[in-house]
Order: C-alpha cells, then structure tokens, then sequence
C-alpha cells in the first residue's frame, strides 16, 4: 500500500474518502454511483500518511475550526443564490458535494465539552443545511421552468 499523495490524479467525477473504520482510503465514481479500494488510474491501495493523521486530530479540536466551515460555507451564497441549473448539473454536484464536506468537517470538531462551541457548531451546520436546502429548491424550480417551458412550445 501506497502512502497518500496529493499529485494522484484523479479522472472526472472521481472522489477520495478516507473509511474511518479501516484506516484506508477508497474511491467513489460519481458518474457510475459505486466504490472502490484502488486508485481509478495507478490500482494502488492507499492509507494517510502519519502526518495528516496529527494534522487532521489538531484540526478536529480546534474551535476556530467551525468558524473557518462557515467562512468557506459562505463563500458559496452567491453561487447557490444564482443557480439556475438541474441536479444533473456538474456545478450542482460541486457545490452540493462540497457543502456536504463542510457538515463533514463540522462533525470532526470535537466539543470535549465546551457548550460554547457544541452552540457554535450546531448554528454552522444548520446554516450549511439552509444552503443545501435552498441549491436543492434553485435545482427544483429549473426543472419546473424546463416543464413549463415544454409545455408551451407542444401547446403553441
């Protein structure tokens, strides 16, 4: 098994995990909805190398953590604001993934029980989720223009 690395290409579509449970990485294809244990490109088995290990405990329990999640989240507000896409669109899929990513990030901070930031946490995922929720309703009303639209050119 091959240590991670970040030059690894990774074909479109494609995705990295890292399966907390047995320590490796796998690989999920967006475009096909299934997962597997080696590299799409090199078939090599990957693990995290020790560093992002300690990096990634360091980052779990740092506060300022949830306030950097939220930073990067709303970054996003004008993106999903002006959507105008479907669900099968790449830009939904990106941003969709990547707002997913934040609550995911959100989830390793570690509260060690602080109420503060259990609060905190809490108020920046909910916010996330708004974001979600809002993509998701940009994505429906696409759809439901692309229906009326159809509708009107058979009726014309």
């Amino acid at each position: 098994m091959a240590p991670w690395s970040p030059m690894e290409p990774l074909p479109e579509g494609w995705e990295m995990r890292l399966d907390e449970s047995t320590g490796r990485y796998y690989f999920v294809d967006h475009n096909t909805r299934t997962t597997q244990w080696k590299h799409p490109i090199t078939g090599q088995l990957y693990l995290p190398s020790k560093q992002n290990e300690v990096s990634n405990k360091q980052n779990a329990k740092d506060p300022n953590l949830v306030t950097e999640v939220v930073r990067k989240a709303r970054l996003l507000q004008p993106e999903v604001d002006s959507f105008k896409g479907t669900r099968d669109d790449k830009e939904y899929r990106r941003l969709m993934e990547t707002l997913e990513q934040y609550i995911l990030e959100l989830d390793a901070v570690e509260i060690q029980g602080q109420e503060d930031v259990r609060s905190l946490r809490r108020a920046a995922v909910v916010e996330i989720q708004q974001l979600i929720q809002m993509l998701e309703f940009r994505s429906e009303l696409s759809v439901g223009s692309e229906d009326t639209n159809e509708e009107n050119q058979t009726q014309g």
